[in-house]
């Protein structure tokens, strides 16, 4: 009982730090700037105007189901991938921004890419916010299918966590690998898709699009958001996507734990 106790003890304790480490980091970012923190919030609130005025007002793009305007169809997905991207990107760099705390020899510096993915969560939950209030504001129809939103953030943390270990684990060793990560996720951001409804191609095709993960996450997303689908009438791409962040999660923590004594002296 006293053992079970005390590896308690160091799961809270990890915790803690873990989210004292991201709120720090958060912070950090902006420091330097009058505005601080708020310059974070105003990107997204931005970024959603713009999409709102392009597709709707310029291009005047026709409604997905005859319901939704198109840029509240594209938001949902948009809103998703920026945290995915921000999280990978940031988590990749993890090791090297914070290497003053990779040398410690009794730091966990594991945690470090969770840091990273924990503090873009924060813009990612205002930006899941803010969209609901555009929904609102825009006389669209709540459902409530909105509330397994929770669900799909804690799929995109668990899958951005998992990849931003692996990459952090290979970047001290191959320093182009950020710039190779940020055309592959350029790639995959039209691959999921994010900006185009995935029902314009061929079914036989649209199989192979869903074999990448995130578009569980996409999808899932403008499900909850357009009175869609609930994620258990799913179960096939469900059982899919857990799957690989599963192999992910442990083939990085492998990984990770291999080249962690080399770390130290490659940064």
């Amino acid at each position: 009982m006293k053992r079970i106790t005390l590896r308690g003890h160091g799961y809270r304790k990890k915790t803690a730090l873990t989210l004292s480490l991201a709120s720090n980091d958060f912070k950090s970012k902006y420091a330097s700037s009058q505005l601080g923190v708020l310059w974070a919030f105003v990107k997204p609130i931005v970024q959603a105007c713009v999409y709102i005025f392009v597709f709707t007002i310029i291009a005047r793009s026709a409604p997905v189901g005859n319901t939704y305007p198109y840029a509240f169809w594209l938001l949902p997905g948009i809103v998703a991938w920026f945290f995915f991207s921000e999280g990978v990107m940031s988590g990749a760099n993890a090791l090297l921004e914070y290497s003053y705390l990779v040398k410690k020899v009794r730091f966990d510096i594991e945690i470090l890419p969770m840091v990273k993915v924990l503090s873009a969560s924060i813009v990612h939950i205002f930006f899941v916010l803010f969209v609901l209030f555009l929904y609102l504001l825009w006389g669209l129809p709540l459902s409530w299918t909105m509330l397994q939103i929770p669900y799909y953030m804690l799929c995109t943390l668990c899958i951005t966590s998992a990849l931003a270990r692996i990459n952090c684990a290979l970047v001290p060793f191959f320093r182009d690998f950020t710039q190779m990560l940020e055309i592959v996720l350029m790639v995959l951001m039209w691959a999921c898709p994010v900006m185009w409804d995935i029902a314009m191609m061929p079914q036989k095709i649209v199989v192979l699009f869903k074999l990448n993960p995130m578009y569980y996450v996409i999808d899932g997303y403008r499900q909850s958001f357009m009175n869609g689908k609930w994620f258990f009438e799913s179960p096939w791409l469900t059982l899919y996507f857990w799957a690989i962040v599963i192999v992910l999660h442990f083939g990085g923590k492998k990984l990770f734990q291999r080249l962690r004594i080399h770390f130290a002296d490659i940064i």
